[in-house]
């Protein structure tokens, strides 16, 4: 009996490394990786341009006519990405649509923001920092206690482990004089002091509120945002900028993102859906990114199989977009084969998840690799425990590999 034991602890040991490595190392061997161009757009000629890397380290540039530049002629192109190589060579133009340019001028009205799928809903730690707004120093300094919220703020000492009555009262008192509920359901800081200033948190109240909580002069100070309690908020990222346009922007529950700017809070939208609603940014499945230049805006949505393109003027009015188009990774053969010849697949990593081992079951397709499994198993060894079938029969080639490693006793 116990022989048995350590057989089919072995035999379950097989299955989860053939199950973790063997899928990856198939569609490593086997998918032919795509190449897909970086897409920009040019203020310059006001078309889209693109960068595409072939083998042997040839690069390819173009505009979507199908005009072809060196480097130095494309990087001309780009003043706003490129202005530094630009600058250095006396080829940065004067100005592009009434902007005059310089490096210094470039730097201070451009910004970049994205959503991407690890950062939504990632595993924390409950502790944050409180900065003081308005330091007596040059820099933002990182203070000697943290916080926590829940049924109440609390403030901590963690050199003693205790809770800072004193502290803690004044700002629960500043909440509740804002009217803010506990529980809090959301709290989004950038809980870093390598930015130009601190804003604090934005926190979503147990009646879906959104509240800025800060400190200025060891003052706690809580203003309600206004933000529609109905919005569906699922997430808030934070970003202090000098260009102070925005807060930081707010993903919801309907993939829709927007700004919140510094006029009293109020909410601008980004446009997320092209004219082609299939390639419109979906939280879970694609990435966001918004590059903010001094004359324009670049609104990038990638997803698999796809890469979307919107330019938006400094009102947030489209200007263009174009959309790039390859076979996603489901629709590749390596893929297709895959899924018929594993019936399911083990991860140690799901960005929206806090558990690291994740199953990714191909039952209808994996049918035919079970199949060809037990049919392997009956046409090789015929004379096996029962129980090995039943092993093969829910784990497919995973399960034939081990029951054929392990072979039962006489």
């Amino acid at each position: 009996m116990l022989n048995k034991i350590s057989r089919y602890t072995i035999i379950l040991l097989i299955v989860i490394v053939s199950a973790l490595y063997l899928p990856d190392f198939f569609s490593m061997l086997f998918d032919k990786k795509v190449t897909t161009p970086r897409m920009d757009y040019s203020a310059i000629i006001d078309e889209f341009v693109f960068t595409k890397h072939h083998s042997m380290g040839q690069t390819e540039y173009k505009d979507i006519k199908g005009n072809t530049y060196s480097e130095r002629e494309y990087f001309k192109l780009l003043p706003f990405m490129y202005y530094a190589y630009l600058e250095k060579w006396g080829q940065l133009p004067e100005e592009v649509h009434g902007f005059k340019l310089s490096s210094k001028a470039i730097r201070r009205n451009s910004q970049v923001f994205r959503v991407q799928t690890k950062y939504i809903d990632p595993p924390i730690v409950p502790l944050y920092i409180m900065f003081e707004a308005e330091p007596d120093y040059a820099q933002l300094m990182i203070p000697d206690d943290v916080f926590r919220l829940g049924n109440t703020i609390e403030f901590l000492d963690p050199t003693t482990n205790s809770v800072l009555e004193e502290k803690s009262e004044r700002f629960q008192n500043a909440m509740l004089d804002a009217g803010f509920t506990f529980p809090a359901k959301l709290v989004a800081g950038n809980g870093t002091n390598r930015k130009p200033f601190d804003e604090g948190y934005f926190i979503k109240d147990a009646n879906n509120n959104v509240f800025q909580l800060k400190m200025i002069k060891d003052v706690p100070v809580c203003i309600n945002t206004g933000i529609d309690p109905d919005l569906g908020i699922r997430q808030i990222f934070i970003s202090e900028n000098l260009r102070k346009e925005f807060y930081g922007w707010i993903l919801t529950d309907n993939n829709e993102i927007y700004l919140i700017t510094y006029d009293d809070y109020k909410l601008r939208q980004i446009p997320t859906v092209p004219d082609d609603p299939k390639y419109a940014y979906i939280a879970d499945e694609s990435t966001f990114y918004c590059y903010i230049y001094p004359v324009n805006k670049h609104i990038k949505i990638s997803g698999d199989g796809f890469r979307q393109m919107i330019v938006l003027d400094n009102d947030y009015n489209k200007i263009a977009e174009h959309v790039e188009t390859w076979t996603p990774y489901d629709k590749r053969s390596a893929s297709i084969v895959k899924h018929f010849l594993f019936p399911f697949e083990l991860t140690t990593y799901d960005p929206l998840k806090h558990v690291k081992l994740q199953m990714n079951c191909f039952w209808w397709e994996g049918l035919v690799g079970v199949a060809v499994s037990l049919f392997a198993l009956v046409l090789f060894s015929r004379k096996r425990p029962w129980f090995d079938y039943v092993i093969v029969l829910f784990t497919g080639v995973f399960g034939l590999i081990g029951v054929l490693l392990i072979k039962p006793e006489d």
